[in-house]
């Protein structure tokens, strides 16, 4: 056992899960941050000492535990130090994660769990309408709509409120998705954020587990290695979607294949582009226009949007 530490702030108080309080209860001594935090009083009603600290907390004590603000610098150091972090309801695949996650867990616990209960009642029989009436392939145009949207404020640098609110609705798409999922039996929102989390551990064993990498480059040929494992796939293709736009998927190929260890020399990529050009050969030209905007560390859909707002704007 360990120091255990419960990032809540003060006006998160009622967050605080049972587990959790069982945990700070089994205690002897709970230090406090804040010696007015509103658990003081209720753990020394409980029976446990509960007070401020004057040396900081040893990480090493397992006889205590501390409750600070979700934003303060001891969690992380106390976690990095051998402390065990409270993360309420969320299961963090290792104390680092909880660390660097207490700033916002227990304010997005709070808030998406609201937009699960919203999308509850919105497909309910006492809903809306037009929401029970949505499938999945009634909502393809909108997630494809929503996620040109987002691009579009990043590219015009409305990175702001505009694009918090555009990020809302490529995640109301998420939800929704999940909810009609929900309704036939099939998965719910919650499997697909354990989903997701299975995939994103299991795929960055150089942060959760003991693989050693150089550099990103490396991680990404790891990233794809992964990738071809789980999905038993032989070609290293297959999973790019055909009905991608053109340019799209040529930079989603050339990176995979960069990924696997394609690299010419720009003197090759000039010469390969000269070529297709003499040939008149368009395709192979915009293929190797793709390698070279990778060589150069830019996406070629973006660099080609910038390009024609520029036109536009000077035509």
């Amino acid at each position: 056992m360990a120091l255990l530490v419960v990032p809540i702030d003060p006006l998160r108080a009622a967050d605080l899960t049972l587990s959790e309080w069982d945990a700070l209860v089994a205690r002897r001594r709970v230090y406090f941050e804040r010696p007015d935090h509103p658990l003081a009083d209720r753990l020394r009603a409980a029976g446990v000492t509960a007070a401020a600290f004057d040396d900081e907390p040893d990480a090493g004590d397992n006889d205590a535990a501390l409750v600070t603000d979700e934003t303060s610098p001891r969690v992380l150091e106390l976690a990095r130090a051998g402390a065990t972090i409270g993360s309420g309801p969320a299961r963090p695949p290792d104390v680092l994660a909880a660390a660097y996650g207490a700033p916002v867990l227990r304010r997005a616990i709070r808030s998406l769990g609201t937009l699960a209960l919203v999308m509850a009642r919105l497909r309910s029989p006492d809903g809306c309408p037009w929401d029970k009436e949505q499938t999945h392939r009634s909502l393809e145009v909108h997630l494809l709509e929503e996620a040109h949207e987002v691009i579009d404020s990043i590219e015009r640098r409305r990175v702001g409120a505009e694009l918090e609110e555009e990020l809302g609705d490529v995640l109301l798409q998420v939800f929704f998705h999940s909810r009609i999922a929900e309704g036939d039996g099939r998965f719910d929102i919650s499997a697909v954020a354990d989903t997701l989390v299975a995939k994103l551990i299991h795929r960055h064993p150089h942060v959760f587990g003991e693989t050693e990498v150089a550099d990103a480059a490396e991680v990404l040929r790891n990233w794809e290695e992964i990738k071809r494992a789980e999905k038993e796939r032989s070609d290293p293709f297959e999973d790019i979607p055909r009905a991608l736009p053109a340019l799209l998927a040529a930079g989603k190929t050339i990176k995979r294949a960069a990924g696997l260890g394609f690299k010419p020399s720009d003197d090759d990529a000039h010469r390969r582009l000269h070529e297709a050009i003499e040939n008149r050969s368009v395709g192979d030209a915009l293929l190797w226009l793709v390698v070279m905007a990778r060589s150069l560390d830019q996406d070629p859909e973006t660099a080609l949007l910038r390009s024609l707002a520029s036109f536009r704007a000077g035509f």
